[in-house]
């Protein structure tokens, strides 16, 4: 609805109040459709984005084995031809020998290690062979390898975030089958001789870290919403306040005509009788 008002002059002030009624139940409509877009359009690229970034570090990963494979089974059998290969823990001592299990994945560790950034893998058991440094193992590996000795089906779990890295501890049993359980209670390096099928002998560990910042970059459209309706937001408070200086511009005139027809009551009601006066101003 739009007003019409008279300034003492007579001119017609118009007042926009209702066009800009209409506008802000459009701006507000426009705004709460847009929300839900942004967030789904958000959730959809954050799932590209975390299924890119999986399929990347699987290639990585991948590449990782490939290239340790070539070099440190294959390339030391080829290197060694006539030789019998022996499968032995301390491989890189002996020509044309390959590493045992156990070997490959602490080797794996390193090479996994160096050449991920975001993505690191540890083979930690607290019964190394003769020769070996004792693993270092924090509070949490500690608490991990006691608990799945207790229970192998827990999957321990350490999430800790920081204000620019969150971080993704997972560690999972190493349980001895019977070829394990054969190579350790034969070998004369192993410091265990008692082991059976089925026991815990040490824990994997993956850990993922995720910049922060690469997250905020997947809610690219909920922030471009919330960008938008800032901007809507500031541009509706100028309206209004350009509105109300409007309507308060309008208000000084009416006070000012209002007086000048006080003025001229005053001054008319000197020459007229008191019934005559009071039938023309009455209305």
């Amino acid at each position: 609805m739009t007003t019409t008002t008279l300034d003492h002059s007579g001119d017609a002030v118009r007042d926009g109040s209702g066009s800009h009624g209409w506008v802000l139940a459009a701006l507000v409509a426009i705004l709460l459709g847009g929300l839900p877009v942004a967030v789904w359009l958000d959730l959809r690229n954050l799932s590209e984005d975390l299924l890119h970034r999986q399929a990347s570090d699987m290639n990585s990963l991948i590449t990782s084995v490939r290239g340790f494979y070539a070099k440190d089974v294959v390339g030391r059998v080829l290197a060694s031809p006539g030789v019998a290969t022996q499968v032995v823990h301390n491989y890189q001592d002996i020509p044309g020998a390959i590493p045992i299990p156990a070997t490959l994945s602490l080797e794996l560790g390193k090479v996994i290690s160096e050449q991920q950034s975001n993505i690191a893998y540890r083979f930690i058991s607290d019964y190394p062979f003769k020769g070996r440094a004792p693993h270092a193992m924090d509070d949490f590996e500690q608490t991990s390898l006691t608990t799945l000795r207790a229970d192998p089906k827990q999957r321990p779990t350490q999430v800790s975030w920081s204000l620019f890295t969150d971080q993704v501890r997972l560690v999972t049993p190493i349980i001895m089958g019977q070829a394990c359980v054969t190579c350790h209670n034969a070998n004369p390096d192993s410091p265990k001789h008692d082991w059976k099928v089925g026991d815990v002998r040490g824990i994997q560990e993956v850990t993922i870290m995720q910049p922060i910042a690469t997250n905020i970059g997947s809610f690219k459209f909920l922030i471009l919403y919330f960008l938008l309706a800032t901007a809507a937001c500031v541009t509706f408070i100028i309206l209004q306040r350009r509105q109300a200086a409007f309507i308060a511009a309008i208000n000084r005139k009416l006070a000012s005509a209002n007086e000048f027809l006080a003025a001229v009551s005053a001054k008319i009601s000197h020459y007229l009788s008191p019934q005559i006066y009071k039938s023309i101003f009455s209305g």
